[in-house]
């Protein structure tokens, strides 16, 4: 009868090498975002909806936006400096091939309402 017996020298190379195809998935992931956002890609608005993070931290900043009246969201590091941001409106750049890839500028703030409708809310 044959026994699988893996080593702690065995068993931690594996880790390295689950470690290091995770590392490589994560750069690939964000090199291609960046590539989908610097090529075909056009702009809209968005809406701040809510915070989220992680253990009872608010990290984050939640918006949704619509492309072709579909529903899409995104999040973004939230600023702590800024005054609050939530029921804004900011522009929202996307990427034409995958809507879904998408960046805030939060610095970019909508008030106009008729730009804001014509968006999709």
């Amino acid at each position: 009868m044959n026994k699988l017996i893996i080593t702690k020298e065995k068993s931690q190379n594996i880790l390295y090498a689950i470690f290091a195809l995770v590392i490589l998935y994560t750069v690939y992931e964000v090199s291609m975002r960046k590539k989908h956002l610097a090529q075909n890609f056009a702009f809209t608005i968005g809406k701040v909806y809510k915070y989220s993070g992680y253990g009872g931290n608010e990290d984050f900043l939640v918006f949704k936006y619509y492309v072709n009246n579909i529903e899409f969201i995104g999040n973004k590091r939230r600023d702590y400096e800024m005054d609050s941001p939530l029921k804004k409106f900011y522009k929202i750049k996307y990427s034409k091939v995958k809507p879904e890839i998408s960046e805030m500028y939060l610095t970019e703030e909508i008030t106009d309402s008729s730009k804001i409708v014509k968006a999709g809310f």
